[in-house]
Parts: C-alpha cells; structure tokens; sequence
C-alpha cells in the first residue's frame, strides 16, 4: 500500500509497529497466547520478559495517532470525523495500556481493564463500518470489514466462555482494522488541501 503523505505515513508506522512489537511478544513467549485455553495480548503486559515489547506495540500507535490527528487540515466532515476517530482511537489505546500493568492486582482493576478491552473492539467495529460505508469504494475494504466481524463474534463467544481464542479474535480484529485505518486516512487526506509539514 503506498502511503503519500505524512499524516497517513503516521498511521501506517503506529500501525505496522504494534503488529511488529506484538510479534516481538509472541516470539519470547508464546505460550501465553498460542495454546488451547489462550489469553489476551494483555498477558504480554505483566510479565518482565514482554513488557517493554508490549508497551512499545501499543505506546507507538497511541503516539503516532495522535501525531496523525494534528497534521490532517481541513474543514470537511469527512476530515474532521476521520480527525476524531483518530483522537479516541490513540486514546482508547492509551487506556489499554495503562490498565494492563494493574489489571491483575484486583477484581475492580480486571473489570475495569476489561472494559476498556470492549470500548476498544466496539469503537474499532463501529469505525470500520463507518470507514467502509462513507469511504470505501473497493471490496477489498469489504471484505476486510468481514474479518473484521468475525474476529469481534469469536471475541464475543470468549467472553461468554464457549470459545476461548481471545488473541486470536484480537488479531483478527485489530489486523482488519489497522488496514481500514491506513486506506481509509489515504482517502481522507485525498479531500485535504495540503497536510501540515510538522
């Protein structure tokens, strides 16, 4: 996917860099993840061997959506939703973040970790339809919707505990949405004038 600009470039590295850091983790330890009873990403959070690997996949999207979100220019609706999606976005990942180093401590802390964790898988569904329908003008988009909402029906049969393939539903999920993301601040900057050069 060729990225032209700064302020998409921006979404691009957050993105590319929380799948490579995510790799990272599975890679020093993938039992956490990779077994039949199989946990979240946040199980890379807790433990010292993947901490920093863990903090770096979610720190670099959370900065660089942020980063993103200020170098778009324009008074379009499209803009300016696009714009906002990119602020909750960094903020929803920045919550997760910060939740996962406690979570563990106490019931209350687990509950509210986890909540944050369905904020985010709801806000990423709900802004790839958006993504899809307003922007989108090919079907590959489409079908990464699809993936999309099977990786989110998996995590939903997690929670409800007849399935247990939590990081696989977050992969699914959070893949098909970074690929939307990316495609669609290409189509968005595309109805910008200019993007800001700092």
């Amino acid at each position: 996917m060729c990225v032209n600009t700064r302020a998409v470039a921006y979404v691009a590295y957050g993105q590319l860099l929380l799948a490579l850091f995510l790799a990272l983790c599975v890679a020093l330890h993938p039992g956490f993840v990779l077994k039949a009873d199989e946990g979240g990403m946040s199980n890379y959070g807790i433990h010292s061997k993947t901490a920093a690997a863990y903090t770096l996949s979610l720190g670099f999207p959370t900065l660089f959506s942020f980063w993103a979100s200020r170098l778009l220019i324009g008074d379009g609706k499209s803009v300016q939703q696009f714009r906002f999606l990119l602020r909750l976005y960094g903020w929803l990942i920045l919550l997760t973040l910060l939740s996962t180093y406690v979570y563990s401590l106490d019931t209350a802390l687990k509950d509210i970790h986890f909540a944050i964790g369905a904020a985010l898988a709801i806000f990423e569904v709900a802004a790839s339809v958006w993504m899809c329908w307003l922007l989108s003008q090919r079907k590959w988009d489409a079908t990464l919707l699809a993936v999309e909402l099977v990786g989110f029906a998996l995590a939903v049969i997690t929670t409800v505990g007849d399935l247990h393939v939590l990081f696989l539903s977050q992969v699914l999920t959070s893949g098909a949405f970074a690929l939307l993301l990316v495609d669609s601040g290409r189509k968005v900057e595309a109805l910008t004038p200019a993007s800001r050069s700092a």
